[in-house]
Parts: structure tokens; C-alpha cells; sequence
């Protein structure tokens, strides 16, 4: 019987969440290093979002990821923002603090990058042309990834082009 003194859940919240592979990779890092707790889907309607992470510190989660779509949304209920979720304006980390307050991160544009750079170790933002495709909570975080790493042109690609204008507005040149 795991020890419910140290005994931590975290998990994953979206709308729909059911095909995420998070709890698998999450649960086999957890085994692997013996800790004791486990990582769970949240499949939690946009309607329910504040109350689910109202819920959090009462149920014991150390955090939770936050994907679709949820990223922006959930910084209404959130304590505090780290400076990257503020500049990004969307959140994809949740931090249960000890005293039951909310911390929100965002992380995408550090993975984003990381990624490119895992790849092909000899990548530069300033290479060429960049297209990034999206307007959401993500694209958001790989822009401005993007325009922190010396990028000379972005261009953005949406569904709703009022979306996209929306961004490069906000974010400015180099975007397009």
C-alpha cells in the first residue's frame, strides 16, 4: 500500500483527453525511479475547468499538464504566472504549490526548440524562413520561441485568419 504522506498524482487536463499517451510515459518514469504516486487523465468539459483546478490541492495532485483547450483559459484561475506564461499568454503546466495556490509555466517553446536543436544540433531561428502552423495556446509559445532565437520571418498559418493577424500583431515583426 503506497504511503499517502508522500503518496502525489498528476496528470494531464483536457477536452478531449482520452487519446493522450502522457499517462504511459509519465506512469513508466514513475516506476522506474520507484516514486510513489501516478500520473491520470483529466477529462475535464471547458464548462468545468475552473472547478477542476479548484479541486487540485484538495485531491492531492502535485500539478498537472493543461493541453487543448484548456491553455489559455486556465489563466483566470491561476495565482501566479511565470514570466514565460505571461509573455505567451497560455499556460501548459500547473504547479500545486504547497500552500494550495496555483503556479502556471508554459514550456512548449523550450521543447519546441529543444526539439530542433536535438534533431540538428547545427540549427539557427535565422536560417530561413519559419512557417508555424496554429494560433493557439502552443503556436503562441513557438513564436515567441521563434522571435527570441533570432527568427527573420515567421509565417503563420491558421484556420481563422482573425486569429493569426491577432498574433502577429501582438508579436510583431517578424511575423507574417
Amino acid at each position: 500500500m503506497a504511503d499517502q504522506s508522500s503518496y502525489r498524482l498528476a496528470g494531464v487536463m483536457g477536452w478531449p483527453v482520452a487519446h493522450s499517451r502522457s499517462p504511459v510515459i509519465h506512469n513508466h518514469w514513475i516506476a522506474q525511479y520507484g516514486l510513489s504516486g501516478s500520473f491520470v487523465l483529466l477529462p475535464v468539459e471547458p464548462r468545468n475547468l475552473k472547478a477542476a483546478l479548484a479541486g487540485l490541492p484538495a485531491l492531492g495532485f502535485a500539478g498537472c499538464s493543461v493541453t487543448l483547450p484548456h491553455k489559455i483559459a486556465v489563466i483566470d484561475s491561476m495565482h501566479r504566472l511565470d514570466d514565460g506564461a505571461r509573455r505567451i499568454g497560455a499556460v501548459n503546466m500547473v504547479v500545486v504549490e504547497r500552500d494550495g495556490t496555483l503556479t502556471g509555466y508554459n514550456t512548449d517553446g523550450y521543447g519546441f526548440i529543444q526539439s530542433l536543436r536535438d534533431a540538428h544540433p547545427s540549427w539557427q531561428a535565422n536560417a530561413g524562413p519559419v512557417l508555424v502552423l496554429g494560433a493557439g495556446g502552443a503556436a503562441r509559445a513557438v513564436v515567441l520561441s521563434l522571435v527570441e532565437h533570432g527568427a527573420s520571418e515567421i509565417r503563420l498559418c491558421n484556420r481563422s485568419q482573425d486569429k493569426a493577424e491577432a498574433l502577429a500583431l501582438e508579436f510583431g515583426a517578424p511575423i507574417k
